[in-house]
């Protein structure tokens, strides 16, 4: 053998050597692939880029006059822009900008709540704003509405009478799902109205509230809502163009029938308001919009009770006054006529004019029928005098119907919100309370006073009489 090649065999190899050959193996292998995957990144941008030059300047070719020729819907397909939109077979939405306005109002004092130069309310049943601006001189009432009823964001706006000189307010109806942004600029002259929809749609519900019955408008609605003995009271505007006063907003009939029960507690006459409910998004039908005939008949009052102490005897009138704020009859003239009944409270004897003093508390049943005058004027149809203090006073009524049930028992409903359950031992008398009568008198149409000292709060309120006389 060679002897320089039987130097280089016997050449001592590291023990490593075998781990490094592997390691630079695998060092190859990979830079190898890592070549690969940037060499088809690279041809793929550069096709990509060759497409997007070719969509940006198209080669001309001899088919380019067959181009011009083509239909635009076909020949703009390829040039139209690739949106969502484009995949959807929904129309598009078209998105309805926020509108701002401005409502000129009086710069406040301070900065005080009582002071303050505006008040705007959120009502519903139909949704709507309620502005009242105060210390306002110069009102221009069309050009704050006529930019608001143009605008698709807005149903209607209309005035709201106000009593006091220094105050205006009027309404603005929005649909539904409609809000609303206000910016305080009251230092400035006014105040901003933003309206926008809402991205989250309101939930369409049930609302009972108390209403009146129709009015034109105007400043009846105005002297309505004086006499009310609570401030919560709006104007709504019904389908068919005539108003209502309403108050309150409640989820449920019975806590609208208990609201009418404290304000008639508070002096409010029966009948004045009553009981009505809508969806949140409508407006009040109006009676000419309604099917009477699925709602039940009513019988009206024939009188209204009136409280106060004489003020001033002029003849065969009588004026008494209280001091309830709330009260819309406050003050007022009873003209005394020849079936006029001016009784005593306790036990119904009868009295003259003459027997009346000055100063003196009374009672009196009116007819609805009075005079527009301040103070109003009506003719007094039964008067109740030298009342006992801690005495509920009688009530003057009209029998409307008469159930029996099955115990025996009569249930009288009468024209004054009042049902008497008359028992076997229940007294029912003439007039001066002389003679008993049989309980089968008791007929519709006729005329009674009834005593009692506890009924329910319910609408109509119930009671047990003490005693019962009928009236010839």
């Amino acid at each position: 053998m060679n002897k320089g090649k039987e130097n280089y065999n016997n050449i001592p190899l590291p023990d490593s050597l075998s781990d490094a050959i592997r390691t630079g193996l695998d060092r190859g292998q990979k830079y190898t692939a890592k070549k690969w995957i940037t060499g088809i990144g690279s041809l793929a941008a550069a096709c990509l880029c060759l497409v997007v030059f070719a969509q940006v300047f198209p080669f001309a070719d001899g088919n380019a006059g067959d181009n011009a020729n083509t239909p635009s819907p076909a020949r703009s397909s390829s040039d139209t822009p690739v949106t969502p939109q484009a995949f959807s077979d929904e129309p598009p939405v078209e998105v309805q900008e926020p509108e701002s306005y401005r409502i000129p109002c009086s710069t406040p004092k301070d900065s005080s709540r009582e002071n303050k130069a505006y008040r705007i309310d959120e009502k519903w049943a139909p949704h709507r704003l309620v502005f009242t601006l105060y210390d306002v001189r110069d009102f221009d009432f069309e050009a704050i509405s006529k930019p608001l009823l143009e605008s698709d964001l807005v149903k209607d706006v209309y005035r709201s009478i106000l009593l006091d000189d220094s105050a205006v307010s009027f309404v603005v109806e929005l649909p539904v799902n409609m809000g609303y942004q206000i910016a305080d600029h009251s230092q400035d002259g006014y105040v901003e109205l933003t309206l926008n929809y809402n991205d989250i749609p309101d939930e369409i519900r049930e609302i009972y509230y108390l209403s009146s019955a129709e009015m034109e408008g105007g400043e009846e609605t105005a002297h309505f809502r004086e006499a009310l003995p609570t401030e919560d009271s709006s104007l709504v505007k019904t389908q068919d163009g005539k108003y209502l006063v309403v108050v309150g907003e409640f989820e449920t009939q019975q806590e609208a029938e208990e609201m009418l029960a404290r304000l008639e507690q508070d002096g409010m006459e029966p009948g004045t308001l009553h009981v009505a409910s809508g969806m949140s998004d409508e407006s009040p039908a109006g009676s000419s919009c309604q099917d009477t005939a699925a709602f039940p008949e009513t019988e009206a009052p024939s009188s209204i009770r009136v409280y106060g102490t004489v003020t001033e005897i002029n003849g065969s009138q009588v004026t008494i006054s209280n001091d309830n704020q709330d009260d819309p009859y406050s003050t007022i003239v009873l003209t005394i006529h020849e079936d006029t009944l001016i009784l005593t409270a306790e036990d119904g004897r009868e009295k003259t004019l003459e027997s009346l003093q000055l100063g003196e508390m009374l009672y009196a049943y009116v007819s609805p029928i009075m005079t527009r005058s301040l103070p109003p004027m009506s003719n007094a149809d039964v008067i109740f005098c030298e009342i006992p203090e801690d005495m509920m006073v009688p009530t003057y009524a009209v029998i409307t119907e008469v159930t029996a049930d099955p115990d025996g028992t009569l249930s009288i409903t009468t024209d004054q919100d009042l049902i008497c359950f008359i028992r076997e031992d229940t007294p029912v008398k003439t007039l001066d309370g002389k003679r008993a009568l049989e309980h089968s008198v008791l007929q519709p149409g006729n005329r009674i006073l009834v005593w009692y000292q506890i009924a329910t709060l319910s609408i109509p309120a119930q009671t047990n009489p003490d005693e019962i006389r009928v009236l010839p």
